[in-house]
C-alpha cells in the first residue's frame, strides 16, 4: 500500500451562522459516551463513527484497494448510516500522506456560498439576525457540496479499484437495510418536529404510529 497512515478527515454538513445570545445551540448533541480500550495494528487500521462504515473500509483494503478507495467506500456508507453527520450533500477536509515520496497533500472540499449569496441572506423581514434553526431550515443554509467532488478529486489523482466498485457496500446496506443505531434514533427523537412536517422525513424515519425509528429497525433506503 502506497500509505503508511490514515487518512484525517474533517467532514461536517452545517452552515456557519452567527451565534445569538439567546440562541446558543450545539451542531449535533452527544447521545452518550462508550469506554473502549486501545487498539493498535501493525500495518492499516480503519476508524469510522459507524461499525458498518469502518467494516466496508476494511472490505475495500481486503478485496485490493488501498486507504484512498477504503476512505470513498467509508464516507459512502457514513452518509447512509448517519444522515444526520454525514452526506454527499456536505463538505469535506482530506489529509493525504504518500509514504513512497514522503509527500503530504491537503485537499479542501468545503461547501461554498451559492453565487447569488450575499452578505443579507441570513437577515430576516425584521431587519435582525434569524435565530439559529429559523436560518437552519429550508433552502438559504444549503451551500454547493463539495464532498463528492472531494473523493473524486483524490480517487482520480491516488486511488487504486475502479470508482463504480467503491459504491458497492453504501449500495446493498441501502437495498437490504441496516440496524438504525442509538444515536441515529435520539437525534431523529431531537428533530422530531421539522422532520415529521416534511412527507419525505416522516415516511423515512418515524413508524406508522408516528414515532421515531427504533434502535434496531432495520432502514432500507432503495
Amino acid at each position: 500500500m502506497a500509505l503508511a497512515m490514515p487518512l484525517a478527515l474533517a467532514l461536517a454538513a452545517s452552515p456557519v451562522l452567527a451565534e445569538q445570545a439567546s440562541d446558543r445551540i450545539a451542531p449535533e448533541n452527544g447521545t452518550g459516551f462508550l469506554a473502549k480500550p486501545p487498539v493498535r495494528a501493525q500495518k492499516w487500521m480503519v476508524v469510522a463513527a459507524n461499525p458498518l462504515a469502518a467494516n466496508a473500509g476494511e472490505a475495500i483494503l481486503a478485496n485490493g484497494g488501498n486507504a484512498v478507495d477504503a476512505m470513498v467506500g467509508v464516507q459512502l456508507v457514513l452518509g447512509l448510516v448517519e444522515p444526520q453527520s454525514s452526506g454527499l450533500g456536505g463538505g469535506a477536509f482530506a489529509v493525504y500522506f504518500d509514504a513512497a515520496s514522503g509527500k503530504l497533500s491537503t485537499f479542501d472540499g468545503r461547501e461554498t456560498a451559492p453565487g447569488e449569496a450575499t452578505p443579507e441572506l441570513f437577515i430576516g423581514a425584521d431587519g435582525k439576525a434569524m435565530k439559529f434553526f429559523d436560518a437552519v431550515i429550508g433552502g438559504r443554509s444549503v451551500g454547493t457540496p463539495g464532498t463528492v467532488a472531494l473523493l473524486e478529486a483524490l480517487h482520480r489523482k491516488h486511488g487504486k479499484l475502479a470508482w463504480a466498485d467503491l459504491f458497492a457496500p453504501a449500495i446493498r446496506l441501502a437495498r437490504e437495510g441496516f440496524a438504525v443505531s442509538p444515536r441515529l434514533n435520539a437525534l431523529v427523537a431531537d428533530s422530531a418536529q421539522s422532520l415529521f412536517s416534511r412527507e419525505a422525513t416522516r415516511h423515512y424515519f418515524f413508524s406508522e404510529e408516528g414515532v421515531p425509528i427504533f434502535p434496531g429497525t432495520i432502514l432500507k433506503n432503495d
